[in-house]
């Protein structure tokens, strides 16, 4: 009845019949199941229908979007008035500079319904390919569909790219448009399906792939190849060696760079206390890269201006920008240099300046960035900092990723990319999903170990059922009314925690999990149901759109900040560029599976960690 609706565009009938097939599990296996599968069956159907309609509206918009480009070109072609000596004075001026701001706009609004035409022709393809995932993963659907309706449905989701967000042309039909919009000529699908089949699909999407992504991605499990023998170990152990030799030369933070920042640190701290424009007890404290072991020598210093408890009021009736303001003049006259003010009006202000430093005769220039009351991010740094202390190696990996990130311009939040934040913060989630040999996971989540067995870990891993509720860990949200944050985390006693994870980096582990990172999120991790989360539980997307107004059709990345359940960290990172960075995951994993099991010479890991992180070129560049 929902697909006979004319209420809706198909999509959550197509959803609902995914999560159906997804559930279905009889309790007795021996029952006759005749009925339901024919019923089942009509709605496979009814959803192919839905998926020709779409393609058939999808053909249709994009010729006429062409068609409205192709006009607009034609009449930029055409020669003007002072090309042919012919003007008409000023008005005629003005008329041209009206037309061209008209031709402006037209063309914008010919691109938003071109990215809006291709993103729900995507759309409705995922949405039937997880229909047909749901049926090749469950192990009871034989008794619900008949063998060759099934093997029609294998040889369809071989098809169906998850990186291209497409199907790839149908190999077993003649017209040109049933090759190109599944699901096409279904009865053209052979039956019994055999080797070659599938072999011609696979065929089919990696021609498909090769077109769209520049290469055809390598999906076999990491593990299968670390177990390959005496090259797949060897080749991990050089991976890993390279990777901390790179990370002690370039991204360790040494006793005398961490004497640099608390020494810039005092000193801006004192031209505060000295202006007498702040509450006594105000402090200046660092936060984000510079404090949370995540950084680098090179880290831009991160500082922000922390209020008492007891003079809360001091930010929120304007005093708080008008002794920035002052603050900022005291600056200049105490030496510091390109002292901007510009963002003093953002939602939380900030004064951006430099800091000589003098490095046994060498002046040094600090940049800093000082900010008003936020609680918050020193709250996450904290959080940062403690896995940074208990797991150097989450250290050694978040560089290597950052390092690749940054290479392949998908570290850029002013560009809709994802921020370093959010890399560290996708790749704490995986950690604290892995799991060791003895069913532990790898990293230990700090906000719900269990603090009896995080101060002598043995098996199993046990969480808390409930952070603890206290004045101490509760917390007003410096801007939001009535929102409260539980600051909760683990972070006294960290000696056990420590040895539990330094059990954890073998001399291949790192290697090993740098690639299993890259794979998860190209591959493992679903994006259209899921949130990367540091919570106790999985955390989906229809739960953030009830609780806190996330969109639940929203197919891209989506990440919870730790402490701000509300915030999705990604919400700068748009559709394309999201599609972006998943194949950059998958580009990155293929690079390392493909040099793992190459039968040539291998190459070293410091030439494999330069591959990965090749800087971008302009030909690879996005639209």
């Amino acid at each position: 009845s929902n697909f006979k609706s004319k209420k809706t565009n198909g999509m959550s009938s197509l959803s609902a019949l995914a999560t159906v097939f997804e559930m279905f599990k009889p309790r007795r296996t021996n029952a006759n199941f005749n009925d339901a599968g024919r019923m089942a069956w009509g709605c496979v159907c009814e959803a192919r229908k839905v998926v020709e309609q779409a393609a058939q509206k999808f053909v249709n918009q994009k010729e006429e979007i062409e068609e409205r480009l192709e006009a607009i070109k034609i009449k930029e072609e055409l020669p003007d008035l002072k090309s042919l000596n012919v003007s008409g004075g000023d008005n005629e001026t003005k008329k041209e500079e009206d037309e061209n701001d008209d031709t402006d706009a037209k063309n914008d609004a010919i691109m938003k319904d071109k990215f809006a035409n291709e993103r729900k022709w995507r759309e409705m393809q995922h949405a039937y390919s997880s229909i047909l995932q749901a049926v090749v993963s469950n192990k009871y659907i034989h008794l619900l569909m008949k063998r060759d309706l099934l093997s029609t449905m294998r040889l369809e989701y071989e098809l169906w790219c998850p990186l291209c967000d497409a199907f790839a042309p149908n190999p077993f039909v003649k017209t040109k448009f049933e090759a190109s919009f599944l699901p096409g000529n279904v009865s053209a699908f052979p039956y019994p399906a055999g080797k070659d089949h599938y072999q011609m699909c696979r065929s089919s999407k990696e021609e498909m792939q090769q077109t769209m992504l520049g290469f055809v991605p390598q999906v076999d499990n990491v593990g299968e190849i670390a177990r390959g023998g005496k090259k797949g170990r060897d080749f991990f152990l050089d991976l890993s060696s390279a990777m901390n030799e790179m990370y002690t030369n370039e991204y360790a933070v040494s006793e005398k760079v961490w004497r640099r920042r608390e020494q810039v640190r005092a000193a801006i701290e004192q031209v505060m206390s000295n202006s007498r424009e702040f509450p006594p007890g105000t402090k200046v404290a660092v936060f984000g890269s510079s404090a949370n072991g995540f950084g680098s020598p090179n880290s831009d210093l991160d500082l922000c201006l922390s209020i008492p408890a007891s003079a809360a009021d001091f930010t929120n009736d304007g005093k708080g920008v008008e002794a920035m303001t002052n603050l900022a003049s005291k600056f200049t006259a105490a030496g510091m240099r390109d002292v901007n003010t510009e963002r003093l009006t953002a939602r939380i202000p900030i004064v951006k300046f430099n800091v000589p430093y003098n490095d046994n005769g060498t002046e040094i220039l600090v940049e800093c960035d000082l900010s008003l009351q936020n609680p918050l991010a020193l709250l996450n740094t904290s959080l940062l900092r403690t896995y940074a202390t208990i797991s150097p190696m989450t250290c050694v990996l978040a560089s290597i990723i950052k390092r690749w990130a940054k290479s392949r311009d998908i570290n850029n939040p002013s560009k809709h990319t994802l921020s370093s934040y959010g890399y560290v913060l996708m790749l704490t989630y995986f950690l604290k999903n892995a799991r060791r040999g003895d069913g532990n996971p790898i990293l230990p989540n700090l906000q719900w170990v269990d603090p009896q067995w995080a101060q002598n870990p043995t098996n199993p891993y046990r969480e808390i059922a409930a952070k603890p509720k206290s004045p101490q860990t509760l917390v007003a949200h410096p801007t939001l009314e009535n929102y409260v944050v539980n600051s909760y985390f683990y972070r006294q006693g960290l000696e056990g925690l420590q040895k539990y994870c330094a059990d954890n980096n073998g001399p291949s582990t790192i290697g090993v999990l740098l690639a299993s990172f890259f794979h998860y999120f190209a591959y493992t991790f679903d994006y259209k149901k899921h949130v990367v989360s540091l919570g106790n539980k999985l955390v989906e997307k229809e739960v953030k759109a009830e609780e806190d107004g996330w969109s639940v059709y929203k197919s891209g990345l989506a990440i919870e900040d730790p402490f701000e359940l509300f915030y999705d960290v990604a919400h700068v990172v748009k559709a394309n560029n999201f599609l972006h960075i998943k194949k950059e995951f998958a580009l990155a994993y293929s690079k390392i599976a493909n040099e793992a099991q190459s039968k040539r010479d291998i190459i070293t890991g410091k030439e494999l960690i330069d591959m990965i992180c090749e800087p971008v070129s302009q030909d690879e560049g996005r639209d």
